[in-house]
């Protein structure tokens, strides 16, 4: 099942640019895949969300594990 990668016409960032909302479009992505937007490669999941055991990056949502309708 994919994951579906919205555009930066999404998002909104206040005061910022369209490579900003970029940014923002492409980290969701990966962290709704279940990857570090570090670059680090998958995210562990926990109770509380997901977490990387190498930069200790933290979020509080889970991998999408299904297509949205």
């Amino acid at each position: 099942m994919s994951v579906k990668r919205y555009s930066a016409d999404d998002y909104q960032v206040l005061g910022g640019t369209r490579e900003d909302a970029q940014r923002a479009a492409d980290t969701d992505f990966l962290i709704r895949s279940g990857l570090c937007p570090n670059g680090c490669g998958l995210l562990a999941q926990s109770d509380d969300g997901q977490e990387c055991h190498t930069c200790h990056f933290m979020c509080n949502c889970l991998p999408d594990r299904q297509a949205p309708n």
